[in-house]
């Protein structure tokens, strides 16, 4: 039998396998094409300038070489193709050579909390 809540008015919000994003929060995923962890100690580095285009909420960037960084942004303020050319468009401007002109922005499918 399906779902219904006041005439059917957000039953959407309790689908499995979905992710429900609210109060103009949206994740995101940015792979900045390369590895991040040499990146993260000192200013104008690679972490520091995603960082600074992206203004995540909340942020994880990813422990190994393949330089994602899961984030938390304001969705009000937030265009993945917009994002994107911002990223790319620092190439490796002041950031010890770090290259940033194949990154990706894509919208979150899902979320994991451990």
């Amino acid at each position: 039998m399906a779902q219904s809540k006041g005439n059917g008015a957000g039953v959407g919000d309790f689908a499995t396998g979905t992710l429900i994003q609210k109060h103009n929060v949206a994740c995101i995923l940015v792979d900045t094409g390369a590895d991040l962890r040499t990146e993260d100690d000192a200013e104008r580095e690679a972490v520091e300038r995603a960082l600074q285009f992206i203004q995540p909420l909340a942020y994880e960037i990813t422990d190994d070489n393949s330089g994602k960084i899961h984030a938390v942004v304001d969705s009000s303020q937030f265009d993945a193709a917009a994002l994107q050319a911002q990223i790319r468009a620092i190439g490796t401007d002041d950031v010890n050579s770090y290259n940033f002109a194949t990154a990706t922005v894509t919208a979150g499918t899902g979320l994991v909390v451990s």
